[in-house]
């Protein structure tokens, strides 16, 4: 994370669909609802939650695991004003990526916006002296997209272990997600419902994760079938701009075919 903090400005021009960027809410079909709220799903989310809270997944209390955002606000912090109660809420990331969807998304027509990055022992130096400046609550991975998300008293947040099991929690289901939506989206793709699959995988970049090179090649593949030049492209810089090499020459290996295999491994 430190590495990419480093290279990255905010500023820095991330790539984005077009697609998600005229609509960015489609909805879910019907049967990925249905997986979702049923119970495999929170069985193999509780088993990913497991997993994570284990070594060697667990995170080390001293490692990079946070990202805030340094702004113009009480205390020099983006902040989040919560509509009911008008009270500050302080937005935190798991990640420098969905930190700069959400600058680009929703601060990209403000001032200038630096990250800070802290391990779980900062975090929770940062939420004690945030509350005794009126901050008194943060949010994880607040989704740029939706007007819904999670507010947290931060006074609950006293120790590197809560701060991770924080982070385990939401992480979790961000897997669990990524996988449930991901196998939807590839198993339609391969029966031939290119325009629901692109819907689903579209889907996911912009609610659940930008990050994962699943989305991005599948997204390629299907551009690469529907002859869309356009979204090909886009899938392409996504892969390129998170360095992702192997993935980006499966892609072109789909594109000198012209016949895309709908296969997730690079």
């Amino acid at each position: 994370m430190l590495d990419w903090l480093k290279r990255r400005r905010t500023r820095d021009k991330m790539p984005e669909y077009a697609a998600v960027r005229r609509t960015p809410n489609r909805g879910l079909p019907s049967e990925l609802a249905a997986r979702e709220a049923g119970e495999t799903f929170v069985t193999q989310r509780e088993a990913i939650e497991s997993s994570l809270r284990e070594p060697p997944r667990r995170p080390q209390a001293e490692s990079p695991l946070f990202v805030a955002l340094l702004g113009g606000g009480r205390a020099n912090v983006v902040t989040i004003t919560l509509p009911e109660s008008g009270s500050l809420c302080l937005p935190i990331f798991s990640t420098p990526f969905r930190a700069a969807d959400y600058i680009r998304v929703l601060l990209g027509s403000g001032p200038a916006v630096k990250y800070l990055s802290s391990s779980s022992l900062e975090l929770v130096a940062m939420l004690r002296d945030l509350r005794g400046m009126g901050i008194e609550q943060f949010a994880l991975d607040r989704c740029p997209r939706c007007n819904i998300f999670t507010a947290i008293d931060s006074a609950s947040i006293t120790t590197a272990e809560a701060a991770i099991d924080c982070w385990t929690i939401f992480k979790a289901t961000e897997l669990a997600r990524l996988d449930l939506y991901l196998s939807h989206a590839l198993r339609i793709a391969r029966a031939g419902e290119l325009d629901a699959a692109r819907e689903v995988a579209l889907e996911t970049v912009a609610h659940v994760s930008l990050e994962d090179p699943r989305a991005h090649l599948l997204l390629g593949q299907i551009a690469v079938a529907l002859q869309d030049r356009p979204l090909l492209r886009e899938a392409r810089a996504f892969l390129q701009f998170l360095q992702l090499t192997s993935w980006e020459r499966k892609l072109d290996e789909a594109v000198r075919t012209g016949s895309p295999d709908f296969e997730f491994a690079a």
